[in-house]
């Protein structure tokens, strides 16, 4: 809805066509592929409840760009560096999602893997587009900054969410298995 809103106040067709939909996704293939490199360094769980408070924080961010109607140069730069960040934490956001999607799969009954990761895959796009077809609707009923902030209280409940299931709930991390200590053996008495 961002991009709808500075095609509303901030810039044309041709400078939204090109800032969002070239650079801001190139912004989510190198958040994509980050997350591949990261997810090789961290645990799932760490790395999720990161991602999504900085989410939650360009949310912040740009959620408060919509007071600013002024369509300065500054303006336009912050709103094309909020779309980048936005795109690259959403590229980060979609590898670690499918990781977990596979790691939940896993755990499934191996006849019905294949289903199951199929359905998960399936249930993550429908919410996508449920969304996207709510949001519009949204913002024309509640207006930019109303929807915004509705938004902004989801996208900080699913950081929530996803701060204690990585914690507490069904996304916990199991903590490695000890080696087994092996017994210390008794040094050989001498004879005397």
């Amino acid at each position: 809805m961002f991009p709808l809103f500075l095609l509303d106040h901030h810039m044309t067709a041709r400078e939204l066509g090109f800032w969002n939909g070239v650079i801001a996704m190139a912004f989510s293939i190198c958040g994509s592929s980050l997350g591949g490199v990261l997810l090789a360094q961290c645990s799932i769980g760490t790395l999720m409840r990161r991602v999504f408070v900085m989410r939650t924080v360009s949310m912040v961010f740009q959620s408060s760009l919509l007071t600013i109607l002024d369509p300065s140069p500054l303006m336009k730069g912050m709103a094309v560096l909020s779309m980048s960040v936005q795109h690259f934490l959403g590229g980060l956001i979609t590898t670690l999602t499918f990781t977990t999607m596979m790691h939940c799969t896993q755990r499934a009954d191996e006849s019905v893997q294949a289903t199951h990761y199929s359905f998960l895959a399936t249930l993550e796009v429908l919410g996508k587009l449920l969304f996207s077809a709510l949001a519009g609707f949204m913002v024309d009923w509640l207006g930019y900054q109303v929807a915004f902030l509705f938004f902004l209280t989801l996208s900080a409940g699913t950081a929530l969410h996803v701060w204690t299931a990585t914690l507490t709930g069904a996304l916990r991390e199991q903590p490695l298995k000890q080696p087994l200590k092996q017994p210390l053996k008794q040094p050989l008495k001498q004879p005397q």
